[in-house]
Formats: structure tokens, sequence, C-alpha cells
């Protein structure tokens, strides 16, 4: 693909998006394209080099204040003059629509509690893990000083195999809250995308 083509298709796909953002990422990636160039890298690998569109619109759309784009859509409305029948039907229908938002806004809202609501659980359960592992190692040791050596190995031993058992739980809790994050910011995006519209395809 061209610069030129590049950079066409990549308005296109951003549309709906507020006009300073996309300048803001044309001039962006004209620049690397231009750089490219000037290092000896020709147009068309300069432009493969720079990832898919879909990436980069997907970047833009996250990086966008939600805002700042309901802002823009109801801008393109009232350009394009449609604003007093959107505002109509918005009227009519809200005995319909309004209620189904808000139990959609509230699904939405206790289905992040509930995620939240089953890490920290998680995160809970291994801490009191842990506790456990240290109060049996300390117990174990205490009995070893008094010479109980069966008990304090009993206790010592359940210690450490509970502190590794942590170790595993803590590795996996951690991809476990990394992958929520990753899932309410995809989420969070899908939202915002819904208000940009369609995007074009790749020609």
């Amino acid at each position: 693909m061209s610069r030129d083509a590049f950079i066409g298709e990549l308005r296109h796909r951003m549309a709906g998006l507020p006009q300073e953002a996309v300048d803001r990422t044309v001039e962006y990636y004209s620049e690397l394209i231009a750089d490219s160039m000037e290092d000896g890298v020709a147009e068309e690998e300069a432009v493969s080099r720079l990832g898919s569109l879909d990436e980069i619109v997907a970047n833009v759309v996250k990086e966008t204040p939600l805002t700042q784009i309901v802002q823009t859509r109801v801008q393109e409305s009232r350009k394009k003059g449609g604003s007093g029948w959107v505002i109509a039907l918005l009227i009519l229908g809200a005995p319909v629509w309004l209620p189904l938002l808000i139990a959609a806004l509230a699904v939405l809202f206790a289905l992040f509690i509930a995620l939240w609501a089953v890490v920290i659980a998680l995160w809970a359960a291994v801490t009191g893990v842990i506790l456990a592992g240290v109060a049996a190692v300390a117990a174990g040791i205490f009995e070893l000083v008094r010479l109980h050596v069966p008990q304090g190995l009993v206790l010592l031993g359940g210690g450490l195999v509970c502190l590794g058992l942590c170790a595993l739980l803590f590795l996996l809790m951690k991809l476990i809250t990394v992958g929520t994050v990753k899932l309410c910011k995809w989420i969070w995006t899908g939202i915002k995308s819904l208000f940009v519209g369609k995007k074009g395809k790749a020609q």
C-alpha cells in the first residue's frame, strides 16, 4: 500500500473520532513513513512496518475519551441537519430505549463488580494461605525448639508446602489480574467504538 492510500484509509477508518485526534494520528504516521523513506526504505515497506490499520485505529479509540467521541458524533449530526429528527426520535422513543439503556448499564456494572469481586476473593484466599504457611513454619520452629520433633516437622513441612503453593498461586493470580484488566479495557474500548461507527475495509 502506498503512503497516500494508507493515509486516506486511515482517515476513513477514523471517521467519527475528534478531528484533533485524527489530525494528530495522521501527522504522526506520515512522519514515520517519511523518516523511513529518508533512511532508504521503500514506500510500501515503510507503510507495512506500521502494522495493521485495525490496531492503529483501535489504539486511537482506546486513548480518546468517550465524552469527546460522543461530542463529535453530536456535532456531525448537527452539521448534516439531522439533529431535529434525531432529537424527536429520542424523545418519542424514550419510554422504550431509556429503560433498556439503564438495564444494559446496570448489567455491565454488575458484571464488572462481580468480576472484580471474584479476583479480590481469590487474592484474599492466596493471602490467607500465605499467612497460614508463615504461621505453620513459625509454629514448627517453636515446636522443634521445645524438642517436640514430630509435631515440629509436621508443622514445618506443612508450612513450607503452603508457601511453595503460594508462589505458584501468586503467579496464577498475577496472570488472572492482568487478564481482567485487559478484558475491562477491551470492553470499554468496544463501547467507545460503537459511537465511532463502522470502519471501512482496507483496500
